[in-house]
């Protein structure tokens, strides 16, 4: 074997550029083995950096929104807990509007007493309603409602009973209403009608009358006018739901009764149980109706309408649209003329739209721009003023009006103001029940799906940025080896230089 300096110098060239490379990829499972990840910088894998980069920036969305998604729920505990306790109090001043009609045992000074503390509740409701809030923003006094514009030329929809829950994403800003016109497409009232052939009974009727609200028997004598009969059922209205109307015919001069529900769609009925005379069935027979839901095209998806309202509920909207039952000169979805000899069936077709719809309480439910991260909800208002409308000959009252002195106060008109407690309460068990939805269906399928998503994602992003701290710690192992592997080497070159020196030694000594 030769020995020569140049070929001792190549030998040492070559274990540097070695060493150098083990040092090198030492340095690198090093640095993976002290992060625990397998990519720490761009050129450890450049497609890898980008997948894992936007996975960690989705990952930090969905935990935003998951965080959002649980505030909004938080939000409307508050707002759920405010109408809690205005339902407590609802519930006392109906037991106080009871009490006033006892009137022929509750004196007046008893009346003035539970007036003063009907307004000391009327007075707590205000408060709650303007002290239930979250960060300086009000839930209750209506500024989370929608707001939109009628485009309604025929009048056919109730604006008061009309609410718009929620809308998504780029839902577009408006509701549009299709009804087709005709018999079948309409609303209708249960009805059962009964031709005594002339203005008085021939022979005596008793019969049990059954509606939605109860049931209440009846016996006329023979010769009680039909015009007698209907006013003593109507006496009973209340406790059946059942309308008495006598309807004379135009040509005949004869009187009919007809029995008409107070309200309209299929869950509306009316049954009589004739247990003496013939007049709406055989003794012991029984007859009975059902009402009918309109048909209807709200947004394009074809729906059936409950009675006077119907919902629509998909992924772009959430609402409640109320209709207005007409008369029989005006347009409507409703069959009318229930007091007449000839009912009018709702046949023209038209279209009304609810436009321009903006407001609600804005929330960022998703991780990313597009409109389906987005929704609008709406929370109702609860002022006293706006709080349990009814409408009473062509009036429209709310719990406003029972304070003392006002049209529905307990000593002006206790009847009128268990109506406007009664809607008052279904208005904020509605509201609250809309509240518990949202957040059952809405919230929480959403959190569930964000938690679900974040897990996925980061299991994602680290199956690509992490280290396999095994396959790290064995290529360490390797590289630390070929390390000292090529420092021997060097070693033994720098020995077979020393021998080179020991040789011309030798000659220089000759």
């Amino acid at each position: 074997m030769s020995i020569g300096v140049n070929t001792q110098k190549a030998s040492s060239l070559n274990s540097l550029n070695f060493l150098y490379k083990a040092n090198a990829a030492k340095n690198g499972t090093l640095e993976k083995l002290s992060s625990g990840l397998r990519i720490n910088k761009g050129s450890d894998d450049p497609a890898g950096l980008l997948i894992s980069e936007l996975l960690r920036s989705q990952i930090g969305g969905f935990d935003r929104a998951l965080r959002n998604t649980q505030e909004t729920s938080n939000v409307l505990s508050i707002a759920e807990g405010g109408l809690s306790s205005v339902s407590a109090m609802l519930t006392k001043m109906k037991g106080l509007a009871i009490h006033a009609l006892n009137s022929g045992v509750t004196s007046q000074a008893q009346i003035g007493a539970d007036q003063g503390e009907l307004n000391s509740y009327l007075q707590t409701i205000q408060r709650v309603v303007d002290t239930t809030n979250y960060a300086g923003n009000n839930l209750l006094n209506g500024v989370n409602s929608f707001t939109y514009n009628a485009i309604d030329p025929s009048g056919l929809i109730d604006a008061a009973g009309t609410s718009i829950a929620s809308l998504s994403g780029l839902a577009a800003n408006e509701i549009v209403v299709d009804y087709a016109g005709g018999q079948a497409a309409q609303t209708e009232r249960a009805y059962i009608e009964a031709d005594f052939g002339g203005t008085s009974l021939a022979q005596a009727q008793e019969f049990t009358l059954v509606g939605n609200d109860g049931a209440r028997a009846f016996s006329f004598a023979q010769g009680t006018s039909i015009e007698d009969m209907a006013e003593q059922i109507n006496n009973s209205a209340a406790s059946t739901g059942v309308n008495a109307y006598a309807i004379r015919d135009q040509g005949t001069g004869a009187t009919s009764l007809r029995l008409a529900s107070a309200e309209y769609g299929a869950d509306a009925m009316v049954r009589v149980e004739q247990h003496s005379g013939n007049g709406f069935a055989q003794a012991g027979g029984m007859v009975q109706d059902y009402g009918q839901n309109a048909s209807l095209a709200i947004n394009g998806d074809l729906i059936a309408s409950n009675g006077l309202v119907a919902g629509v509920a998909n992924n772009s909207v959430n609402a409640t649209i109320a209709f207005n039952a007409g008369d029989a000169s005006a347009t409507s979805i409703a069959q009318t003329g229930y007091d007449q000899d000839d009912l009018t069936n709702a046949d023209a077709a038209r279209s009304s739209r609810l436009a321009n719809i903006s407001g609600g309480m804005r929330l960022q439910l998703g991780e990313g721009e597009g409109g389906q991260n987005r929704e609008n909800i709406s929370i109702g208002n609860y002022n006293p003023a706006a709080l349990g409308q009814v409408t009473q000959d062509g009036k429209t009252y709310s719990v406003n009006d029972l304070y003392g002195g006002g049209a529905a106060s307990l000593a002006n008109d206790p009847e009128l103001a268990i109506k406007i407690i009664n809607q008052a309460i279904s208005d904020v068990a509605s509201g609250r029940a809309g509240i518990g939805a949202y957040q059952a269906n809405a919230l929480e399928t959403n959190a569930n799906n964000l938690m679900v998503a974040i897990e996925n994602s980061t299991a994602t992003e680290a199956s690509i940025r992490d280290a396999d701290m095994a396959e790290a710690m064995t290529m360490y192992i390797k590289n630390k080896l070929l390390e000292n592997a090529n420092l021997r080497t060097m070693q033994s070159n720098k020995m077979n230089g020393n021998n080179i020196l020991q040789l011309l030694g030798g000659i220089g000594g000759r």
